[in-house]
Protein backbone atom coordinates (compact mmCIF):
# COMPACT_ATOMS: atom_id res chain seq x y z
CA UNK A 1 0.00 0.00 0.00
CA UNK A 2 0.93 3.34 -0.97
CA UNK A 3 0.24 6.81 0.06
CA UNK A 4 0.57 10.11 -1.20
CA UNK A 5 1.06 13.34 0.01
CA UNK A 6 -0.57 16.32 -0.89
CA UNK A 7 2.58 18.04 -1.37
CA UNK A 8 4.97 18.24 -4.16
CA UNK A 9 6.74 15.44 -5.48
CA UNK A 10 6.69 13.21 -8.82
CA UNK A 11 3.35 12.55 -10.29
CA UNK A 12 2.41 9.17 -8.55
CA UNK A 13 3.73 11.31 -5.45
CA UNK A 14 6.30 10.54 -2.76
CA UNK A 15 6.11 7.83 -0.26
CA UNK A 16 4.69 8.20 3.19
CA UNK A 17 4.58 5.88 6.12
CA UNK A 18 1.45 5.08 7.05
CA UNK A 19 0.60 6.06 10.10
CA UNK A 20 2.60 8.57 10.47
CA UNK A 21 0.82 12.35 10.05
CA UNK A 22 1.78 14.54 7.73
CA UNK A 23 3.93 18.18 8.59
CA UNK A 24 1.29 20.53 6.97
CA UNK A 25 -1.83 19.40 9.15
CA UNK A 26 0.73 18.50 12.35
CA UNK A 27 2.52 21.77 11.93
CA UNK A 28 -0.98 23.73 11.31
CA UNK A 29 -2.68 21.94 14.18
CA UNK A 30 0.47 22.74 16.83
CA UNK A 31 0.27 26.74 15.27
CA UNK A 32 -3.59 26.93 16.01
CA UNK A 33 -3.48 25.45 19.36
CA UNK A 34 -0.96 27.84 20.60
CA UNK A 35 -2.50 31.13 18.93
CA UNK A 36 -5.56 29.93 20.51
CA UNK A 37 -3.79 29.39 23.67
CA UNK A 38 -2.81 32.86 23.69
CA UNK A 39 -6.36 34.15 25.25
CA UNK A 40 -4.82 33.91 28.98
CA UNK A 41 -1.24 34.08 29.46
CA UNK A 42 -0.37 36.20 25.78
CA UNK A 43 -0.26 38.92 27.86
CA UNK A 44 3.25 37.89 29.33
CA UNK A 45 4.35 37.17 25.70
CA UNK A 46 3.05 40.63 24.66
CA UNK A 47 4.10 42.39 26.88
CA UNK A 48 8.02 40.97 26.98
CA UNK A 49 8.00 42.53 23.47
CA UNK A 50 6.62 45.37 24.41
CA UNK A 51 2.56 45.24 23.42
CA UNK A 52 1.10 44.31 26.80
CA UNK A 53 -1.22 47.01 27.33
CA UNK A 54 -2.45 47.16 23.49
CA UNK A 55 -3.01 43.25 24.54
CA UNK A 56 -4.61 44.20 27.60
CA UNK A 57 -7.09 47.23 26.04
CA UNK A 58 -8.57 44.08 23.90
CA UNK A 59 -9.73 41.97 26.97
CA UNK A 60 -9.42 39.12 25.11
CA UNK A 61 -9.54 37.00 28.99
CA UNK A 62 -12.70 37.08 29.00
CA UNK A 63 -13.27 35.10 25.77
CA UNK A 64 -11.36 31.89 26.54
CA UNK A 65 -14.51 29.67 25.93
CA UNK A 66 -14.26 31.20 22.33
CA UNK A 67 -10.90 31.05 21.85
CA UNK A 68 -10.28 27.66 22.94
CA UNK A 69 -13.45 26.48 20.74
CA UNK A 70 -12.15 28.80 17.95
CA UNK A 71 -8.94 26.78 17.79
CA UNK A 72 -10.47 23.66 18.47
CA UNK A 73 -13.07 24.13 15.02
CA UNK A 74 -9.60 25.25 13.02
CA UNK A 75 -7.29 22.55 14.14
CA UNK A 76 -10.43 19.59 13.19
CA UNK A 77 -11.26 21.21 9.52
CA UNK A 78 -7.84 21.90 8.87
CA UNK A 79 -6.73 17.94 9.48
CA UNK A 80 -10.53 17.15 7.91
CA UNK A 81 -9.96 18.89 5.46
CA UNK A 82 -6.91 17.95 4.51
CA UNK A 83 -6.71 14.33 4.94
CA UNK A 84 -10.33 14.15 2.71
CA UNK A 85 -8.27 15.67 -0.35
CA UNK A 86 -5.68 13.22 0.53
CA UNK A 87 -7.90 10.51 0.28
CA UNK A 88 -9.21 11.71 -2.60
CA UNK A 89 -6.01 11.96 -4.12
CA UNK A 90 -5.20 8.16 -3.29
CA UNK A 91 -7.87 7.14 -4.77
CA UNK A 92 -7.48 9.72 -7.80
CA UNK A 93 -4.47 8.18 -8.56
CA UNK A 94 -5.75 4.30 -8.60
CA UNK A 95 -4.25 3.25 -5.73
CA UNK A 96 -6.69 2.67 -3.50
CA UNK A 97 -7.24 4.23 -0.42
CA UNK A 98 -7.06 2.67 3.18
CA UNK A 99 -9.40 5.27 4.83
CA UNK A 100 -9.00 3.24 8.23
CA UNK A 101 -5.69 3.91 8.52
CA UNK A 102 -6.44 7.45 7.10
CA UNK A 103 -8.38 8.63 10.23
CA UNK A 104 -6.55 7.18 12.58
CA UNK A 105 -3.93 9.27 11.27
CA UNK A 106 -6.34 12.22 10.80
CA UNK A 107 -7.53 11.64 14.38
CA UNK A 108 -3.70 11.30 15.75
CA UNK A 109 -2.78 14.68 14.23
CA UNK A 110 -5.83 16.42 15.73
CA UNK A 111 -5.05 15.07 18.89
CA UNK A 112 -2.01 16.39 19.02
CA UNK A 113 -2.84 19.98 17.88
CA UNK A 114 -5.65 19.74 20.80
CA UNK A 115 -2.77 18.47 23.30
CA UNK A 116 -0.64 21.20 22.16
CA UNK A 117 -3.23 23.73 22.78
CA UNK A 118 -4.17 22.11 26.63
CA UNK A 119 -0.50 22.19 27.37
CA UNK A 120 0.28 25.69 26.24
CA UNK A 121 -3.29 27.20 27.53
CA UNK A 122 -2.31 25.43 31.34
CA UNK A 123 1.01 26.42 30.97
CA UNK A 124 0.62 29.85 30.12
CA UNK A 125 -2.77 30.29 32.56
CA UNK A 126 -0.64 28.87 35.62
CA UNK A 127 2.52 31.32 34.66
CA UNK A 128 0.53 34.33 34.65
CA UNK A 129 -2.02 33.95 37.56
CA UNK A 130 -0.19 31.19 39.47
CA UNK A 131 3.21 32.74 39.36
CA UNK A 132 3.42 36.55 37.81
CA UNK A 133 0.53 37.71 38.76
CA UNK A 134 -0.07 35.69 41.91
CA UNK A 135 -0.23 38.15 44.29
CA UNK A 136 -3.89 39.02 42.74
CA UNK A 137 -5.20 35.76 41.69
CA UNK A 138 -4.34 33.68 44.67
CA UNK A 139 -6.52 35.31 46.67
CA UNK A 140 -9.71 34.11 44.85
CA UNK A 141 -10.89 30.50 45.61
CA UNK A 142 -11.13 29.65 42.44
CA UNK A 143 -7.85 30.25 41.46
CA UNK A 144 -5.81 29.00 44.90
CA UNK A 145 -8.05 25.93 45.38
CA UNK A 146 -7.99 24.65 41.40
CA UNK A 147 -6.71 21.65 40.55
CA UNK A 148 -3.69 23.45 38.96
CA UNK A 149 -3.47 26.60 41.31
CA UNK A 150 -3.98 29.34 38.96
CA UNK A 151 -5.66 27.78 36.16
CA UNK A 152 -9.86 27.66 37.64
CA UNK A 153 -11.23 24.29 37.31
CA UNK A 154 -13.59 25.72 35.07
CA UNK A 155 -10.83 26.83 32.58
CA UNK A 156 -9.55 22.84 32.54
CA UNK A 157 -13.67 21.74 32.02
CA UNK A 158 -13.25 24.17 28.70
CA UNK A 159 -10.07 22.10 27.70
CA UNK A 160 -11.82 18.84 28.43
CA UNK A 161 -15.02 19.54 26.06
CA UNK A 162 -12.17 20.46 23.46
CA UNK A 163 -10.86 17.19 23.13
CA UNK A 164 -14.92 16.08 22.10
CA UNK A 165 -14.24 16.88 18.83
CA UNK A 166 -12.10 13.86 18.03
CA UNK A 167 -15.42 11.52 18.13
CA UNK A 168 -16.86 13.83 15.91
CA UNK A 169 -13.79 14.23 13.48
CA UNK A 170 -14.10 10.62 13.64
CA UNK A 171 -17.39 10.21 12.28
CA UNK A 172 -16.96 12.69 9.64
CA UNK A 173 -16.59 11.25 5.76
CA UNK A 174 -14.04 10.58 3.86
CA UNK A 175 -13.92 9.84 0.32
CA UNK A 176 -15.84 6.53 -0.46
CA UNK A 177 -14.37 4.00 -2.99
CA UNK A 178 -15.32 4.92 -6.43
Amino acid sequence: MTNFSMGSGTAAGPFVRAGSPDKVPLLGGLGFGFVASLCCGGGLIFGAIGLGAAYSALHVARYIPEALAAGTLLIGFLNWLYYRRKAGAMLAHGGGCDCGALRRTMLWSAFLGLAMMSCSFVFLEWLNHGVVHAAHFMANPAYADAAIPGVPNSHLAYLAATFLALPALAVLPLPARR
